[in-house]
């Protein structure tokens, strides 16, 4: 699984590490450690974040403070991940211990392993059996950390993307008021002429969305569309999806051989664990086992704080990131920020909930949940400046979706796509 948080590059030399980085304020299974919050699993006692570690023998120095127990089995794992997107982690060295015999060493253990580049490690702990045990504090290191200044960085500039060679069409003004048509989209409003395009159908037909056609029905069939007209889906692109809860998106995804990482925030009452994530996505949309199985990884990310080693994408989506993040403001952060995951002209789309409200609403975009036209056109003027592409946007509202709370008087709500591409590489 891909769930990490990747530590940055250090010089030779003993490297603290925090412990606790992989899943911040879980509650440790040896009392005293941790935070308060949910442990991913009950056997849960820390995960350090992802470390490069120099070619050849490394080591990882786990020191136990005030540590006493009776009862249980400590149990290290070294995990190694490859530094690309949808790489998978594996085992490659465990170690076990009985916890009164270490409480009787003054709590200190090491564990070895092989360093090489292009991979990262991290250091998983767990607890087998029952156990009594409690300390003030948890130390570890690592002995051999990768010196940057020995070779080139591996990160987001290492290469463009080999797809999507599809440009965004030029337009004179970043503004339209032509009807958007689902079969060549652009950033647009949702719009139920849209969804009665006979392409509309042919998603329809690989998601089975559920219930009647609406703004949930069109935000998934304008994403695979986005991604299909702008060259994205093919064998082999890799994919990374920000979606509050679980859809059919990333399975269909998955039967046409793009790799995906769906990434879901953390919430009270959601799973932590990304195999349980995983089998939420299961039967979501028709997707044959060894497709689903080799092409889908699930994690849980911050959407504030993305992780840093979610980069060298080639595509990305997101959904309702402005409900999400509770503002319009933190949702436009966000797409700055989600730029960082993608590869030299990657593609990135956006969905999220739009104000119909006519001339808008004069409340700060930090204390606004839907966004506006100003807040989409302002959006899409940054990520210009940065030097990336934003599709035109096609603002007519007349064929609008109204969102189901939008039906019930709460406000005129309804959806809008923003698609940009990653400034490329130049030539």
């Amino acid at each position: 699984m891909l769930d990490t948080n990747i530590a940055e590059s250090q010089a030779p030399g003993a490297l603290e590490l925090d412990p606790f980085a992989f899943h911040p304020g879980a509650v440790s299974r040896i009392a005293g450690l941790g935070g308060t919050g949910p442990a991913p699993t009950p056997e849960y006692v820390f995960h350090t974040p992802y470390v490069e570690a120099a070619a050849g023998k490394a080591i990882f120095h786990v020191q136990f403070h005030g540590l006493t127990a009776k009862s249980g089995t400590l149990v290290l794992r070294v995990h190694m991940l490859p530094m690309e997107p949808g790489g998978r982690s594996r085992m490659v060295n465990s170690q076990r211990v009985a916890l009164n015999r270490l409480a009787h060493l003054g709590g200190e253990i090491a564990i070895s392993f092989e360093g090489y580049h292009d991979v990262v490690f991290g250091l998983l702990a767990i607890i087998s059996g029952d156990t009594d045990a409690a300390a003030t504090g948890v130390t570890v290191t690592l002995d051999r950390p990768a010196d940057p200044t020995q070779r080139p960085a591996q990160g987001a500039e290492a290469r463009g993307t080999a797809y999507g060679k599809t440009p965004l069409t030029p337009a004179p003004s970043l503004l339209s008021t032509d009807v958007p048509t689902l079969a060549n989209p652009v950033s647009q409003i949702a719009t139920t002429g849209q969804l009665r395009e006979s392409i509309a159908g042919g998603w329809m037909s690989r998601l089975r969305p559920q219930g009647k056609a609406g703004v949930e029905h069109w935000r998934k069939v304008y994403t695979l569309q986005v991604l299909r007209r702008y060259g994205m889906l093919e064998h082999g692109a890799v994919g990374l999806g920000f979606e509050p809860s679980p859809s059919g998106v990333p399975a269909a995804l998955a039967a046409m051989q793009t790799r995906v990482v769906a990434a879901f925030p953390a919430r009270p009452g959601y799973p932590l664990n990304p195999d349980t994530l995983k089998q939420d996505l299961r039967g979501r949309a028709p997707c044959d086992e060894r497709a689903f199985e080799e092409n889908i990884i699930a994690r849980i990310a911050s959407w504030r704080n993305i992780p840093e080693d979610l980069v060298n994408f080639d595509f990305l989506w997101s959904s309702h990131a402005n409900e999400r993040l509770y503002s319009v403001a933190a949702a436009a952060q966000f797409v700055e920020n989600a730029m960082r995951c993608l590869r030299p002209g990657g593609l990135a789309v956006h969905t999220m909930s739009y104000d119909l409200a006519p001339g808008g609403r004069s409340t700060p975009s930090s204390e606004r949940v839907l966004l506006q036209q100003n807040d989409v056109e302002r959006l899409g003027l940054v990520l210009v400046s940065r030097g990336h592409e934003v599709a035109q946007f096609k603002f007519s509202t007349a064929d609008a979706i109204l969102a189901d709370g939008a039906k019930h008087g709460v406000a005129r709500r309804t959806m809008v796509g923003l698609i940009a591409r990653k400034a490329r590489l130049p030539d």
